[in-house]
């Protein structure tokens, strides 16, 4: 057939390949079920992103409240600058602190930390606050009989026992609490919250009197400007800002980047969850391996008597190619037809709940990426077993051959294979926000492939090799693992890898518990209080050591500060390591010091002298410096108060920040902000029965003072992480699951050898419980050593992940590991049972009767 011409060789190849789907998908269920569920987790998790990163982008100018923000730290906007402002367009002011909260009359050490958001009548110029009862924002935060209003988060009422109409004292100022704050629109800008948000006036702020010079207070001056301006009129109105006042020291942000924060963490989850799709998906490939084999050595004669009637190997390796490929097509369809349907199910389910919106729709971008690794996956799998069905000689076959040999793959599929391989990491690569981390996964999943291919081998091999020891279950169940054709590699191999995903992530998920609820007991103060006024500092001092069970306080004066240029440049000119891109997003706490902080390690320079009066110089932390490529003698440009200071770097710090000790990214020398106004942070270790006490004793002697509870925080971080580590839970489980779906396909493919086992064992005089016992043994052999080898493999990957891209320390958990290992145990043996079950129910009679 070599002499037709290339049109009459594709008609012929497409009617072979129509001809074979007549008998439908009778055969395909596990290639189809393992093809669907891998392209649903990708495609699953690339909808979702989409979404959410198409509700941040079409309610940006609700997420910031304007078409631009001007913020600043401790100091409201200059009159000639909000007057430029107002000229060009609609102006609302917020201003942003923390304070406690109380009941009147109440115990004092049921005071809380609440978020006090101010706002003026033009709030928000975009989007609604929504109220519960329903009613005017404005109405509801109106003075009424010398009363001010306030809205309130429900988590506020239900911690305080009050109710809507209920007073609440906040500072100097007593408010009715008005509403219950169901919906803010530019919720989701405002970072990380310690407590609940309480919403007032700006005249109920006033009467609060918590702004002092130097407190921690944010102004935030939204702008709506005239006709929905695009991000042109935006980006020229931010250069006329900066060329109007240079020396301003604000920040501006423009709609397009309302959401940094929550746009990052999508990314990074996004990336790292396709990533644990992508492992699915390859899980699925051993899947989709086992089916077109078992399908292909049922189609043996078929093919020899195509062979004999003048068939070529190219034809029919084309026709059957093209069989898989649209299989592969049908799987990826269903997959990704799922994977479009979880923006919907989350946005009907839980839409409220997120802290961001979602706009579900028909991302084309993640669907097709799914679809085609989908693809890429079917035909790197199918390429091997193809090649050795049409390489097998029709003599061969027509003696009376039943399965497909075991023949090298040859030099064009090799190429072809290892094309669609390279293909395949190119796609987790463009799939994954973190390019870095998809090459390390693709070079980590090539070397789990590697191992569990040895063990795959190694584990028959053994068996083999073993002597004869035990009752004969024992002996039988290591025989049958040595066996041709026996489930042994796909077993190893899918549930194996599928462990690994869990053993990953419990782990990685287990050690960020640890940081959590660990290191608070012996390291972490109990309290840091913030908002302390220069002159509160030795009363505050001195009520707080004179509580039974205090330990340490330390105390240092801090200021907001921001980096503006490093190394003589703007920082928007610098390249700066994603691992610390959070130094320069926003403003950071600031202090200065004569003497090293308690357990400084500086690991570059040297500190200056405590009677030091030169040119501005500060400390920088080792990770930053290193994000940042300076070092000592480099400089940095902060502007504090709206001054901006050139300062040299005159040593490195190494910080651990999991231990929550009192510590900042800059330390000033002396002589460079004493003059400017400030507050002091300070840090209290007490024991852990004290607690209580010493919040007393603050509350009633310094209502002003912010107490920030360290347990409580770390409560609320342990939540967080909990519900992270349960969407990764669930990915890893759809790995397990897909492994589950590949070892039941090997079963169901080894049925047929199985029966006949059993009725030989029973022939042989073999009961029952002899031939149960004997399979599972066998299967349990074949769990443990995947879930031994997932656990070494899943450690080595959770320690690379905590080490290289979180910067945390690792400590194995054998719990997470024995647990692991009993899930691979559990499930092989499951699947064991039931195949068992099927082959004992057969009777021997028949079977016979054919022999």
């Amino acid at each position: 057939m070599s002499g037709l011409s290339l049109p009459v060789r594709a008609a012929l190849v497409a009617r072979l390949a129509r001809r074979e789907l007549r008998v439908g998908v009778r055969g395909f269920g596990v290639f189809l079920g393992c093809l669907a569920l891998g392209v649903f987790a990708v495609s699953g998790v690339g909808s979702f992103a989409a979404a959410a990163r198409s509700g941040l982008v079409a309610d940006a100018r609700s997420l910031l409240g304007g078409d631009l923000e001007v913020r600043l730290v401790h100091r409201p906007i200059p009159a000639e600058a909000l007057g430029f402002l107002a000229a060009r367009g609609a102006v609302s002011a917020v201003t942003e602190l923390r304070a406690m909260a109380a009941a009147p009359g109440g115990d004092p050490a049921r005071r809380t930390l609440v978020e006090l958001k101010a706002v003026d009548g033009g709030y928000p110029l975009y989007g609604a606050a929504r109220l519960e009862p329903a009613g005017s924002l404005a109405a509801a935060l109106a003075q009424v009989d010398g009363v001010w209003g306030a809205v309130v988060d429900p988590a506020l009422l239900a911690r305080l026992g009050l109710a809507v109409g209920d007073a609440l004292e906040v500072g100097e100022a007593r408010l009715a609490v008005r509403a219950v704050l169901a919906q803010e629109p530019d919720l989701a800008v405002q970072g990380f919250s310690l407590g609940p948000r309480v919403m007032l006036g700006e005249g109920a702020l006033a009467a609060t009197g918590l702004v002092q010079p130097g407190s921690l207070v944010q102004y935030a001056y939204r702008v709506r400007l005239a006709d929905l301006a695009d991000e042109a009129e935006v980006a020229a109105l931010k250069i006329a800002l900066d060329e109007g006042f240079p020396e301003a020291g604000w920040r501006l942000r423009s709609f397009e980047g309302a959401a940094p924060r929550v746009q990052f963490f999508l990314d990074r989850m996004a990336a790292n969850l396709t990533l644990v799709g992508l492992c699915t998906l390859l899980i699925g490939g051993l899947g989709v391996a086992g089916a077109v084999r078992g399908y292909l050595a049922g189609r043996l004669f078929h093919l020899a008597a195509m062979k004999c009637v003048g068939a070529s190997g190219r034809l029919l390796f084309a026709a059957y190619l093209v069989q898989l490929l649209l299989m592969g097509a049908l799987g990826a369809a269903v997959g990704i037809a799922l994977g479009g349907a979880v923006p919907y199910l989350v946005a009907g389910l839980w839409g409220e709940a997120l802290p961001f919106p979602l706009r579900p729709g028909v991302s084309p971008g993640p669907l097709g990426l799914a679809a085609a690794a989908g693809l890429l996956v079917a035909l790197v799998f199918s390429l091997r077993p193809l090649g050795a069905a049409i390489r097998v000689s029709p003599a061969v076959l027509l003696r009376g051959s039943t399965g497909l040999p075991r023949v090298p793959l040859g030099a064009p599929l090799a190429v072809a294979t290892v094309g669609a391989g390279g293909l395949l990491v190119g796609l987790a690569v463009l799939a994954s926000g973190d390019r870095r981390l998809a090459l390390w996964f693709s070079l980590g999943a090539a070397v789990a492939f590697v191992l569990f291919r040895a063990l795959a081998g190694a584990v028959p091999w053994v068996t083999r090799r073993l002597p004869r020891f035990g009752p004969p279950p024992v002996r039988l169940g290591l025989a049958n693992i040595g066996r041709p054709d026996a489930p042994a590699r796909s077993a190893i191999f899918s549930l194996g890898l599928g462990m690994t995903a869990l053993v990953a992530v419990g782990l990685v998920e287990a050690n960020l518990n640890d940081l959590v609820g660990e290191s608070l007991p012996e390291q972490a103060p109990a309290f840091f209080f913030i908002d302390l006024q220069p002159d509160q500092l030795a009363g505050f001092r001195e009520r707080v050591e004179a509580v039974p069970g205090f330990r340490r306080l330390e105390a240092v004066p801090t200021l907001r500060g921001r980096i503006t240029a490093i190394g003589g440049r703007p920082v928007d000119e610098v390249k700066i390591d994603p691992e610390v891109s959070w130094a320069v997003r926003g403003d950071r706490f600031l202090t200065y010091a004569a003497a090293p902080p308690r357990g400084a390690e500086i690991v570059a320079g040297q500190w200056w002298p405590e009677a030091y009066a030169g040119p501005p110089a500060v400390s920088l932390t080792e990770d930053v410096a290193q994000g940042f490529g300076i070092g000592v003698g480099d400089t940095l440009g902060v502007n504090v108060l709206g001054r901006t200071f050139t300062v040299e770097v005159r040593n490195l710090r190494r910080v651990d920040w999991s231990t929550l000790e009192l510590n900042f990214v800059l330390i000033f020398a002396p002589g460079a902000l004493e003059g400017a106004p400030h507050t002091h942070m300070a840090a209290v270790h007490v024991d852990p029965a004290a607690e209580e006490a010493v919040f007393r004793a603050v509350a009633q002697g310094f209502p002003n003072v912010s107490a920030i509870e360290l347990r409580r925080v770390l409560a609320n971080v342990a939540g967080v992480l909990e519900r992270i580590g349960a969407v990764f839970r669930a990915m890893a489980g759809l790995a397990v699951l897909t492994g589950f779906l590949v070892l039941a396909g090997a079963v169901s493919a080894d049925q047929h050898r199985r029966i006949y086992d059993a009725v030989v064992f029973k022939v042989c005089g073999a009961t029952r419980g002899d031939i149960l016992a004997t399979f599972l043994v066998e299967y349990a052999v074949l769990g443990g050593a995947a879930g031994l080898l997932a656990v070494l493999v899943g450690s080595g990957a959770a320690w690379g992940i905590l080490r290289f891209v979180m910067d945390s320390p690792f400590r194995l958990h054998p719990g997470v590991a024995a647990a692991t290992v009993g899930v691979g145990l559990a499930l092989t043996l499951l699947l064991g049972l039931m195949g068992t079950a099927r082959a004992l129910a057969r009777p021997a009679a028949p079977l016979l009767r054919n022999e």
